[in-house]
């Protein structure tokens, strides 16, 4: 038997769509996508390496957009690419979930990769919807290691009923600790894996919760209680990690194809028993890598009709509402919010709408095209419409006060939405309601002057609120939002409703009002 065994793990997470090196809000040249990726891949994979991808791959950029509304039905695009890198893992992110069952069938029954996922459950039939629980190498006069997949169980919190019907999501530590064990009685393994679409729900070096303990991100609690769990591979978070605690390696390789975990394991064979030193590990930037022209090649055709579709002209502003400044954008309402609100109340007939920009948002030039409304909106969100009394819209409103706090006098982001993970999604901002937001004042005591057709709230009143799927499944930690009578359902995706609505208009006027009040 060989003395000593090298074993290379690279991984990639939450590249959310992203094959060409391009921004497509300016066209310009980024270091992003799976063409940059594949440069890397082929100069570090050896003999002994696996790939693996631990989520949220067919959603999140302009391309795999208009293949949902498009090309429905067709092998997806990600699924050439994937073939073409000869992943050998892949774990289910909670985005895969963004277009339906259906589609992320599709996508699946196209995939050479091995899907690895332990806990979300068909409930028909009690085993596991996608893939296996577990994989298994066994290496010739080698160690055998063993690859377990989880995704966070809090999608339901999030996705649209109709997209997860049928599958019931366990608990993504109880499942991972039950295979464990399984895996350790059963198969014996030298080292295990975990790929888990999930982060990290506490500091890595205070241990303080840096979040909300939901069980959205349990990769802490992975660490620290399961033991037996020698490398954790985490994505969702869209963090640059790489590190060791509790005795457990683990890494989180950023987002949209802008790096790539590295993982060199060194066994060495000691009275017919597998040991292994972590020699290194990192996370590898795609910065100036010069990007796979036959990967790019490889969607060519896809690419170009994306191309085609954003710079569909579709209608007419005045004047440029591009947004230049995301603190500024939020700190005084931007036109472009009243101009969603707007499309929002015509579609749903609701007393009051609320919306939030995503975190990198281009705004629309004078000439509106289809690729200023999707760089502008990047959610792939429908509307819902909730009964929501007075007392909790105030609830809400303290909640969404607390993005600002005051830092010499100036206002910032929180860092409370600024780290673990930027979410700049996460300000609501309304129209049809007027309030003042004082940040000289603690949380929970920040709003004040609400007024709902010039008269003050009243809390004991429901008001019909429409707002973006996501809310109003409770995202967002807004569980008592989730918990108010539902109205309305629109099933149309809100880009959709926008795009319509500009090109029936042709000429757009923005309705826009000075209804947010903020003192600093």
């Amino acid at each position: 038997m060989a003395q000593t065994f090298n074993f290379r793990v690279l991984q990639t997470s939450d590249v959310h769509g992203y094959i060409y090196p391009i921004s497509y809000s300016s066209k310009e040249k980024m270091d992003i996508g799976l063409a940059q990726i594949s440069t890397l891949l082929k100069k570090y994979r050896t003999t002994n390496t696996i790939v693996i991808d631990t989520g949220d791959t067919i959603q999140g950029s302009p391309l795999t957009y208009h293949h949902a509304k498009e090309n429905v039905g067709k092998q997806n695009p990600l699924s050439k690419v994937y073939n073409y890198l000869n992943y050998d893992f892949i774990t289910i992110g909670n985005h895969e979930f963004n277009y339906g069952r259906n589609y992320l069938d599709n996508y699946i029954s196209y995939l050479d990769a091995k899907i690895i996922n332990s806990n979300l459950i068909d409930e028909a039939t009690s085993t596991p919807l996608y893939g296996k629980e577990y994989e298994i190498i066994r290496y010739e006069d080698g160690p055998t290691i063993a690859i377990i997949g989880a995704t966070t169980h809090y999608i339901p919190n999030w996705e649209q009923p109709t997209h997860i019907k049928g599958i019931t999501f366990i608990d993504a530590f109880e499942a991972i600790k039950e295979i464990v064990k399984k895996i350790k009685k059963i198969e014996n393994p030298d080292f295990i894996i975990v790929s888990y679409h999930g982060g990290f729900e506490r500091d890595l070096e205070t241990h303080e919760f840096s979040m909300e303990d939901t069980g959205e991100n349990q990769g802490y609690k992975i660490l620290k209680e399961i033991p037996d769990v020698d490398l954790l591979l985490t994505g969702h978070q869209h963090r640059t990690l790489a590190g060791k605690l509790f005795n457990t390696y683990y890494t989180q390789p950023a987002l949209n194809g802008t790096a790539l975990g590295l993982i060199d394991i060194e066994f060495y064979n000691e009275e017919n028993v597998w040991k292994y030193n972590v020699n290194n590990i990192e996370i590898l930037s795609t910065r100036n890598i010069i990007p796979d022209t036959k990967l790019l090649n490889l969607v060519t055709r896809d690419e170009e009709a994306t191309q085609i579709f954003l710079d569909t002209p579709i209608g007419k502003t005045k004047h440029d509402l591009l947004i230049t400044d995301q603190l500024e954008a939020r700190l005084h309402k931007h036109p472009l919010v009243s101009f969603i609100n707007q499309v929002q109340l015509e579609y749903s007939h609701a007393d009051i709408s609320s919306c939030s920009l995503g975190n990198d948002v281009s705004g629309f030039r004078k000439e509106i095209t289809i690729r200023d409304v999707i760089g502008t909106y990047v959610f792939p969100n429908s509307l819902v419409v909730k009964a929501v009394k007075g007392s909790t819209l105030l609830i809400a409103l303290e909640k969404t006060a607390e993005f600002f706090e005051l830092e010499n006098n100036k206002v910032i982001f929180s860092p409370k939405f600024n780290t673990p993970k930027l979410q700049l999604y996460a300000y609501d901002m309304y129209d049809n309601l007027n309030y003042t937001i004082d940040l000289r004042k603690p949380h929970s005591e920040r709003i004040s002057n609400v007024t709902f057709n010039n008269l003050p709230l009243e809390l004991d009143k429901e008001y019909n609120i429409v707002m973006n799927n996501y809310r109003a499944a409770g995202g967002g930690d807004y569980l008592f939002i989730k918990e108010c009578r539902t109205v309305k359902v629109i099933q149309i995706d809100v880009i959709e409703l926008l795009i319509n609505y500009i090109f029936d208009k042709k000429e757009i006027e923005i309705k826009t009002t000075d209804n947010i009040k903020i003192i600093y």
